[in-house]
């Protein structure tokens, strides 16, 4: 006997690695607003403007730590 699984499937276009500004900012919890004051202070993204959440979260915590990336 076999059950459906109800479970729906992950947005496949999701990629953590080239987010927009509005991605990043509703997985972050963030206002939007925020994440563009931080680009325009140094946060890295990429040639398109995507963000990568592994290098934004970096970035976050070298300015947490005093560190410059």
């Amino acid at each position: 006997m076999s059950e459906q699984n109800n479970v729906k499937p992950v947005n496949s276009k999701l990629n953590p690695s080239a987010l927009t500004v509005e991605m990043a900012a509703k997985m972050l919890g963030l206002q939007a607003e925020i994440v563009r004051k931080h680009i325009e202070q140094g946060m890295p993204t990429a040639a398109d403007g995507t963000i990568n959440l592994v290098h934004y979260g970096a970035w976050l915590n070298s300015r947490l730590l005093g560190f410059r990336l």
